[in-house]
């Protein structure tokens, strides 16, 4: 549970969004490094590592937080690329959490996972997308590292983040029987491929597809299985017809570019009718006040 003290800007923040109608942010995508060590066939962004421009300094880092704090975004999320690979001099990713978590009630990392997941953020996510077949044939034959780092963490708040395209949208239900074995697993969140058009493989679910496999995972919420996400936003995007704040979005590059709103704003093109991204389709719930995300929220950064 985390402490009284930092979980006093989160009703804070409601306030000044639903009473006075202050349009800041909840959360920033925090992008450090096109850099990875993966060429994930879904990815667009590590093709993008030889850009000039792909590789955050530190003090470009520390700039782009203090200007996310003025505006009082209350969760990080650092991302890449992959964000253990960045560095500048003598500094690394464990002393950007730290001074992260100086400035801001919850500091996340998504990680492919192939690195030791001891990172001190609040939360982390590990990317995994399948069963061994279907994970190293989308992420660079990765399976066997990620699941030995997953087997030693002691992570207290540890998730996979599962994006599910055509390739892999029969492994989630095995997927998360094989997780019972790991020790710090907390849940599972999923999202949809989304075609930035970058030269990724063509993994976009059809409208049918989409419908059929949110429909299973909403039965496996029903069953118990540990799915974080709610089951009214699942079934709100088989249809792609929830409102979207994306003014509670920021997003930050490597360039250290900061752009308010929807995720692939700078980063591609916008294409509302294929987004699958969930956790925007969460986050804009609970500014709606919907039981089901405001819980989703809950278990997953507060609790």
């Amino acid at each position: 549970m985390m402490s009284i003290y930092r979980l006093l800007p989160f009703p804070a923040f409601f306030i000044r969004r639903k009473i006075f109608g202050q349009k800041i942010p909840l959360l920033a995508s925090f992008k450090l490094t096109y850099r990875c060590n993966l060429a994930c066939v879904a990815c667009p962004f590590h093709r993008r590592a030889v850009e000039e421009s792909a590789h955050m300094s530190w003090l470009s880092a520390i700039t782009s937080l203090d200007a996310l704090k003025r505006l009082g975004t209350l969760i990080v999320v650092f991302e890449g690329g992959e964000p253990l690979l960045w560095h500048d001099g003598g500094h690394n990713l464990y002393d950007l959490i730290d001074y992260a978590k100086r400035h801001f009630p919850r500091v996340a990392v998504t990680t492919n996972g192939t690195f030791p997941l001891d990172v001190p953020a609040d939360i982390l996510w590990v990317s995994l997308d399948g069963l061994k077949d279907s994970q190293d044939r989308l992420r660079s034959r990765s399976f066997d590292k990620v699941w030995s780092n997953l087997r030693v963490s002691r992570h207290g708040r540890l998730f996979v983040h599962f994006t599910i395209n055509r390739e892999n949208q029969n492994d989630i239900r095995p997927l998360l029987e094989k997780l019972k074995d790991i020790r710090a697993f907390r849940g599972m969140t999923v999202q949809l491929f989304y075609p930035y058009g970058q030269g990724e493989a063509p993994l976009a679910l059809s409208d049918d597809e989409r419908r059929e496999v949110l429909e299973d995972v909403i039965e496996m919420k029903k069953q118990g299985f540990p799915i974080l996400n709610s089951a009214g936003r699942l079934s709100a995007m088989i249809r792609n017809d929830w409102q979207c704040h994306d003014d509670i979005l920021i997003n930050v590059d490597p360039d250290g570019a900061i752009t308010r709103g929807c995720y692939v704003k700078s980063r591609g093109v916008i294409n509302c009718r294929a987004c699958g991204f969930s956790p925007v389709s969460e986050a804009s719930g609970a500014i709606d006040l919907l039981p089901g995300s405001l819980m989703a929220g809950w278990s997953i950064f507060l609790k």
